[in-house]
C-alpha cells in the first residue's frame, strides 16, 4: 500500500497547504530550492517533495524548512497537551471519579 492510501483526506490536504506556504515564503525571499535545501541541511529533491507536502518527507525537514524560512513560532500549537480539550475532558472526569473503598462490596448474600 502506497504511503497517501493509509493517509485521512484531511491529513494529505494540510501537508500540501504548509507545503504551499513554505513555496511562497521561500519565493518571497528570493531563494531557490537549492538555496533552502543548503540552509536546512537536505537535498534540493527533499525541498521540491516538502513543497508538494510529500507525506514520506521525515517531519524534521518541514520543521527546519519553517524555522529557516522564520515561519516556526506557531509550531508550539502542535499536539500542545494544554491544548487537547478530550484529553482534558476525560482527565477531568478520571479525578472526579469517586473509587471504591476495598471490601465496600459485602460478601452476605
Amino acid at each position: 500500500m502506497k504511503t497517501t492510501e493509509a493517509l485521512p483526506g484531511p491529513v494529505l490536504d494540510q501537508l500540501a497547504r504548509i507545503g504551499e506556504g513554505i513555496r511562497i515564503a521561500r519565493m518571497r525571499r528570493r531563494m531557490t530550492q537549492e538555496d533552502l535545501a543548503s540552509r536546512v541541511g537536505t537535498t534540493f529533491h527533499t525541498i521540491r517533495r516538502i513543497e508538494k507536502g510529500a507525506p514520506g518527507t521525515a517531519i524534521g525537514f518541514y520543521l527546519t524548512a519553517l524555522w529557516v524560512l522564520g515561519l516556526f513560532e506557531d509550531v508550539h500549537f502542535l499536539a500542545d497537551p494544554a491544548r487537547d480539550r478530550e484529553g482534558l475532558i476525560r482527565e477531568a472526569s478520571e479525578r472526579n471519579r469517586v473509587a471504591r473503598p476495598k471490601g465496600s462490596l459485602g460478601r452476605d448474600f
